[in-house]
């Protein structure tokens, strides 16, 4: 873009200030495009597949060599900035509550066994998505239709 650290920081006060306002266009670009691709499929089960595609496609390639803003953030904030760690577990924490809502949504349409304890579900499902993040930095997942098929097994 041929912007020096000078035009930067005219925009920005400081690289905290930049941090919060890329941390918040990065989460709401990709919440968006997420309901976006969420919001046609008529069941939990379906939705939850849906979000499971849309990390493994985030975790291919130039876009999962990359990596995750939310998923790095966790492990370099928590030493360094106390309020923006607890911006960043917000976050996390917000995508646990979405996958409850998702389970819940399922179990009430029948589509995710009744028997599951959604908030533990959840919790299993977040370190999915976000391991394939982190697995996104290193190398593509082997067999995206089978990693997906797996995972869903834990909604029977």
């Amino acid at each position: 873009m041929n912007l020096t650290a000078g035009s930067i920081y005219k925009a920005f006060a400081d690289k905290r200030t930049l941090f919060l306002q890329v941390f918040e266009r990065y989460t709401s670009l990709r919440n968006a495009e997420l309901c976006r691709r969420l919001e046609a499929l008529p069941t939990g089960r379906e939705r939850l597949a849906e979000l499971l595609r849309f990390y493994l496609e985030s975790a291919r390639a130039i876009e999962g060599r990359r990596g995750c803003l939310v998923v790095g953030s966790v492990n370099e904030l928590q030493v360094f900035d106390a309020e923006l760690s607890e911006l960043v577990r917000h976050a996390v924490m917000r995508n646990k509550n979405f996958l409850i809502a998702l389970l819940q949504q399922g179990e009430a349409d029948g589509s995710v066994s009744a028997a599951l304890d959604a908030e533990t579900a959840a919790g299993l499902m977040l370190c999915i998505a976000f391991g394939m993040r982190v697995v996104g930095k290193v190398e593509d997942v082997a067999d995206e239709e089978e990693t997906l098929c797996l995972a869903m097994k834990l909604l029977d």
